[in-house]
């Protein structure tokens, strides 16, 4: 369990809280790169407890700055976009994505007072799908070279989900390999929606309690999760952390197991959890293919069904997450639909809007979630001592592996995801899921 003390420093992401400020050292998603195509309007955003607007100028550059106009506070997403900038409504102040005020026409043409005016903008970069934003101080870190960054176009598919929780719930669960073997389960392995989800439901209820090794690496957490199936075959599953609240692992088919056989080691999927405020957060989900590019019709079948406007999902808290104990019976374990983005939800919201980890009682099969949390107050201390932050500044990510796979030798188990390193090494053996 934590003290009371270091779960307000693990949650808290204010501008004036710890964790704020180290997340404000790292890029960050503020948007899906569809919420704001070309010519659209201004949209208000909100992060980390900052509320900002987001636009893109009539060179088609993103600008990020602080909601209310320098001004007299007007509201700038109602703002008319024009040149480099948005023109308030409201007395016709014209702001740049620099946060730089370039027209001011009520004061006189000889006054320097618009070069006085700074107002508070984050530089944006747009890629595969995101728009991220980096806030913190100075000039920016490099931007991650994560491999869906510089994938082919067409090989990473971008989504997101409301969660009405911190952002921490959503975290742990990516490190948190046990809870596969219930939450996502079906009533019956025949029940699953396709071949490669009934297969890995196979391996995960045979074998509940996984042994796990956790190591740490340049990003992050490396979770390895061994399940036994017989005395001499395992199943394995590889799952990485990145700091401070990005996760890279085995998710749903990657194709449309209708038009191509499951494949195994051909790509993975990411969770990237990025507070709103305390008490809510997005859930970005990115999938990402090594060799072939991503059906997105597939994608947004299998992630969106249940989703309503506004990336959010029909199953929600305030309505029990339209759960049918009948279904417990004939179809999933939990009766929320075979949806797994729903599942999540449910469990992770259902802790309460900040969890009490006080409160708690952990056992073996929460490690990975115990490493994560004190590689993340290690990181604190190194902020407060102004030393190296995990994650910044890696030069590749080679060592970033997601595995889902039998092996026979038991020597294997903490090499399997040498062997499936992306690029030159990597494998992809169909015989397994």
């Amino acid at each position: 369990m934590l003290t009371q003390e270091q779960n307000d420093l693990l949650t808290q992401t204010g501008a004036d809280k710890p964790m704020g400020r180290l997340f404000r050292r790292y890029w960050q998603p503020v948007a899906l790169a569809e919420e704001l195509p070309p010519n659209a309007e201004p949209r208000p955003v909100r992060i980390m407890g900052e509320d900002l607007v987001l636009f893109r100028d009539a060179s088609n550059g993103i600008g990020l700055m602080g909601l209310k106009c320098p001004h007299r506070g007007a509201d700038l997403s109602f703002a008319r976009v024009e040149g480099d900038g948005l023109r308030c409504l409201y007395h016709g102040w014209l702001m740049d994505k620099r946060g730089r005020c370039l027209e001011q026409p009520g004061e006189p043409a000889s006054s320097s007072y618009k070069d006085k005016i700074r107002h508070r903008a984050y530089p944006c970069r747009e890629a595969s799908g995101l728009i991220l934003t980096y806030m913190g101080p100075g000039e920016p870190p490099p931007f991650p070279d994560l491999p869906i960054f510089s994938a082919p176009q067409g090989h990473v598919w971008t989504s997101k989900l409301l969660h009405e929780c911190n952002y921490l719930q959503g975290n742990e669960g990516n490190v948190d390999p046990q809870h596969l073997s219930f939450l996502h389960r079906m009533a019956s392995p025949n029940k699953a929606p396709d071949e490669r989800t009934k297969q890995v439901d196979a391996l995960l209820g045979a074998d509940v309690a996984p042994a796990l090794s956790i190591e740490e690496t340049a990003f992050g957490l490396r979770v390895s999760a061994t399940r036994k199936l017989t005395e001499d075959e395992r199943y394995v599953r590889v799952s990485n952390f990145i700091m401070p609240n990005c996760s890279a692992f085995d998710g749903g088919p990657l194709h449309d197991p209708a038009k191509s056989p499951p494949r195994a080691n051909i790509g993975y999927w990411m969770h990237w959890h990025v507070p709103i405020d305390d008490t809510h957060h997005w859930k970005y989900t990115i999938a990402y293919c090594y060799d072939d590019p991503i059906d997105p019709a597939y994608q947004d079948r299998m992630v969106r069904s249940e989703f309503t406007e506004n990336y959010d999902t029909r199953r929600r808290r305030s309505n029990r997450y339209l759960q049918d104990r009948s279904e417990m019976e004939r179809l999933t374990f939990l009766g929320m639909g075979f949806n797994f983005y729903d599942h999540d939800r449910f469990a992770v919201e259902s802790q309460g809007d900040i969890s009490d980890r006080t409160i708690e009682n952990l056992g073996a099969s929460d490690r990975g979630v115990i490493a994560m949390r004190r590689q993340m107050l290690r990181a604190l201390e190194s902020m407060a001592q102004e030393a190296p932050l995990p994650g910044l500044g890696i030069g590749d990510y080679d060592d970033l592996v997601v595995v889902s796979q039998k092996v026979q030798n038991e020597n294997e188990i903490n090499t399997v995801w040498q062997a499936h390193r992306p690029g030159p090494t990597k494998k992809s053996l169909a015989s397994t899921p």
